[in-house]
């Protein structure tokens, strides 16, 4: 019986250890860098590609919705943080499209490229609440990445 349950632990340990299939997600139109060498698993592809494509038919709720789910499974993404800021920036929620690019940036490390598009979302939040001077200082920082 032991011998059983050991070869039954066995096979599910070794599924466990197979690596993961990754995608490349494109980035958003408009974007000032190249395609990014980073990858993304299946399913937070897919996630991000349907979050894109409810936000571009006008469904930020939908969008927002997919891009938390996401969250849940990968919560350091600085990618899924990105795209959550860019869709609160839509709905007009600046303090947390500032807050989520933040985030993003926090788990981005070396990615100045992700980096460089977070100060700009965070200067677009600013600007919209009126911080003018605020906005200008987080493109200055946008600016050091480049």
């Amino acid at each position: 019986m032991a011998r059983r349950c050991a070869a039954v632990l066995a096979v599910f340990l070794s599924a466990c250890a197979s690596s993961p299939k990754f995608a490349t997600v494109p980035p958003p139109p408009g974007s000032p860098f190249p395609q990014p060498s980073y990858t993304e698993s299946p399913a937070i592809a897919s996630l991000m590609r349907d979050a894109r494509a409810a936000s571009e038919s006008g469904q930020p709720a939908n969008a927002a919705a997919l891009l938390e789910r996401g969250l849940r499974i990968e919560p350091r993404n600085p990618r899924l943080w990105q795209e959550l800021s860019r869709v609160r920036l839509d709905q007009k929620d600046y303090a947390q499209a500032e807050s989520c690019a933040q985030r993003s940036s926090s788990w981005a490390g070396g990615d100045n490229a992700l980096r460089f598009e977070n100060w700009q979302l965070i200067a677009r939040s600013r600007e919209a609440r009126g911080d003018a001077q605020g906005a200008r200082a987080a493109l200055d920082a946008a600016d050091r990445l480049k």
